[in-house]
């Protein structure tokens, strides 16, 4: 059987279609989000492009998953060597790129919802740090850091896991991505009465006075940085759902200082949405895994330019 190319590039597989039937379809969801009128409520236009943009992201997903999990049965193959492993290597670490792009927009698509809610749960955080920094010591390794953690041996607290390991794991990226080659990246959590307190420091350049507060903004990229510049972005947005608060100042060991203090709880509110049920161990090392994966794409891109 001869199958006919989707030549109009939409995946529907109609381009046999009369033009006129075609025209009287429902208009898709991307045309009606970039056709809204005058008349239609702000609130209602800026709802349809945060439901299109989560859509999207979905539908990427999906295809970037499949293409990682085949890469990734083919290096563990054996059956590849020379410019075939190379070449697998490369689109491995180009989809984890295009994965930790699309996980970032997503997550900011919720962030920015007015009704977003904390899947709260207690929670060891000082387990969520201690396994968030083991997820960076290989790629810390093959720049010779010494990444140094300090963490009680438990330290529970109501929050919302998967959002704190976006947080750790974005700063962590951070650091690790300024830090000098052969330098130190710290992370310290500790607790003062009622507050949690994680710091992330390393030996780096530092953030100048004048630039502490923009880099908080969303899609600032720093001029060492690629990508979305949305990673500190993510971080102060969770930090303020928690009731929290995130700065960045020097630090001891001569680079940047970011602090994330967050309210120290026990127990939920009932206001607070709970956790769906589950294992949630998966998500939180996929989601880990990319922005793992896309800082070292980045720093063995740099390395190839210098």
């Amino acid at each position: 059987m001869t199958h006919r190319a989707d030549v109009d590039g939409d995946g529907d597989g109609d381009d046999d279609v009369p033009p006129g039937d075609r025209r009287r379809r429902p208009p898709s969801r991307w045309w009606r989000s970039r056709a809204l009128t005058a008349e239609e409520p702000q609130g209602a236009a800026e709802d349809e492009h945060r439901q299109l943009l989560a859509d999207v992201g979905h539908e990427l997903k999906s295809p970037l998953s499949i293409m990682l999990a085949l890469c990734g049965r083919l290096e563990d193959s054996g059956r590849l060597a020379g410019e075939d492993a190379e070449d697998v290597a490369r689109i491995r670490a180009n989809a984890y790129t295009m994965l930790r792009r699309v996980q970032d927009l997503m997550l900011m698509a919720r962030l920015e919802n007015a009704e977003q809610q904390l899947e709260a749960a207690v929670v060891d955080v000082a387990e969520i740090v201690r396994s968030c920094v083991d997820g960076f010591a290989a790629i810390a390794a093959q720049r010779d850091l010494d990444l140094r953690v300090s963490v009680p041996d438990h330290l529970t607290a109501v929050a919302d896991e998967e959002k704190v390991v976006s947080v750790v794991s974005n700063l962590l990226a951070n650091a690790i991505r300024h830090a000098s080659h052969g330098g130190v990246v710290r992370c310290t959590l500790s607790s003062s009465p009622g507050r949690l307190i994680l710091e992330v420091a390393d030996d780096g350049s530092g953030v100048p006075p004048d630039q502490r507060e923009a880099i908080f903004e969303r899609y600032r990229r720093g001029s060492r940085s690629s990508g979305t510049g949305l990673g500190l972005a993510i971080v102060g947005e969770i930090a303020a759902l928690h009731g929290g608060v995130v700065a960045v100042g020097d630090a001891p060991e001569g680079g940047a200082l970011f602090t994330v203090e967050l309210p120290l709880r026990t127990q939920r509110t009932s206001t607070e949405a709970t956790r769906p049920a589950g294992p949630p161990s998966l998500v939180l090392a996929d989601r880990q895994k990319a922005i793992v994966e896309d800082l070292r794409g980045e720093l063995d891109s740099a390395a190839g330019r210098a």
